[in-house]
């Protein structure tokens, strides 16, 4: 009985903090979503990244910022965090620690997946943590159209946050540590993966992701705004620029 009494805590908890996320506040702003890519470290770029309107990062990026050692590259600000609602540290988003999240400044945490195993996912947090925390979910009709371009795989969620950004309204846009598994990841992120093979075995081995796919479609995503002030960290443009 008391699981049960705990659980319909956390669903009331789910049906009455879970809700789509505004768009439209991305409206005017310059964003800088950052990566876990090794091509936003090595750059100094931290100071340029803080100096936007809005910072977006994904999933463990916050435990990096949270130690302070790259600020330097990759800055120490955070506005808004897309994170998978997964708390696996090797293979998903860390810890969601809503204490850290405010000692950041973080203001919105978005679990990007408007769909039954997202919304799951969503909901285990309010049942583990009874916590009457403000969350988000991309809009249904969103979050469809971005699964819906990767056939049978599930979007991952630095692909969500890219392809939910491009959508919106801002001023400019800057992408940096994002090179869909081309290169290995930044310090910080996953050490056990210092090579870009390994972090391509390690995406492609989970089974539910296809990086090589997301590339190709973020591709047709960036031609569909060409009139859109987008940035792209060196990294990206190398690879954008010879495949």
């Amino acid at each position: 009985m008391k699981k049960v009494i705990h659980a319909f805590r956390g669903l009331v908890l789910a049906v009455t903090n879970i809700r789509v996320f505004p768009l439209h506040r991305f409206r005017g702003k310059r964003i800088a979503v950052v990566g876990p890519a090794s091509s936003a470290f090595n750059t100094g770029k931290g100071a340029y990244i803080d100096g936007f309107d809005i910072v977006v990062r994904v999933n463990k990026s916050a435990l990096t910022v949270d130690t302070g050692k790259h600020a330097v590259d990759i800055g120490a600000r955070t506005d808004v965090l897309f994170h998978c609602f997964l708390e696996n540290m090797h293979s998903g988003g860390g810890k969601l620690d809503f204490e850290m999240y405010k000692r950041q400044g973080i203001q919105d945490v978005i679990n990007p997946r408007y769909e039954w195993t997202g919304l799951r996912n969503s909901f285990n947090f309010y049942k583990k943590y009874l916590a009457p925390q403000r969350t988000y979910v991309l809009s249904h009709k969103l979050y469809a159209d971005i699964d819906r371009s990767l056939g049978q795989y599930r979007p991952t969620t630095g692909y969500s946050a890219l392809c939910a950004l491009l959508e919106s309204d801002f001023s400019e846009l800057y992408i940096t540590g994002f090179t869909f598994f081309k290169t290995a990841y930044g310090d910080g992120y996953r050490d056990d993966m210092q090579q870009a093979q390994q972090a391509r075995d390690f995406m492609i081995s989970v089974g539910l992701h296809n990086p090589d796919k997301e590339y190709e479609e973020f591709k047709k995503r960036l031609a569909r705004h060409p009139g859109k002030n987008v940035q792209l960290d060196a990294g990206l443009r190398a690879i954008l620029s010879t495949q």
